[in-house]
């Protein structure tokens, strides 16, 4: 896969899974991630921040709470780039730190950015709000 027709990234299992702080579902998965977190209690529903787009929805909070859901893609955070959420269980080929600067540039944000591996996919989480039932519901809606 390219980013930006400037670097080819392939993927490797990890020896070792990052600690899942986030998930994201897109296509026919995000819409099963909605529906799921729409079972959530408040409180829980409540814990989670997130952004969402045509199919897409990447939602964070802690990993004890994430649901699992079939399909989403759980993203962790590399200890050598803080900075961005990559798959907990995939490395890119690429050098973390030269990941995260071409990341820097395509997008011109230094906020936390998500990183999905399939399809490729920056997702800037700069706009991240707290995930409520009634946005939740909204966004099926317009799905």
């Amino acid at each position: 896969m390219s980013l930006a027709g400037q670097l080819e990234i392939t993927w490797s299992p990890r020896a070792c899974a990052l600690s899942p702080l986030a998930l994201a579902g897109q296509g026919e998965v995000s819409l099963r991630l909605a529906r799921r977190l729409l079972q959530m209690d408040d409180e829980s529903l409540g814990q989670f921040q997130g952004v969402a787009g045509k199919q897409l929805i990447v939602v964070q909070g802690k990993s004890d709470l994430l649901p699992w859901v079939e399909g989403v893609q759980y993203l962790g955070v590399d200890p050598s780039t803080p900075s961005v959420l990559f798959p907990t269980s995939y490395q890119p080929s690429l050098p973390p730190e030269l990941l995260v600067a071409a990341l820097r540039t395509k997008t011109g944000t230094q906020e936390l950015i998500a990183l999905l591996r399939e399809p490729l996919l920056v997702v800037p989480m700069g706009s991240a709000r707290p995930v409520s039932r009634a946005t939740l519901a909204s966004w099926l809606e317009s799905e």
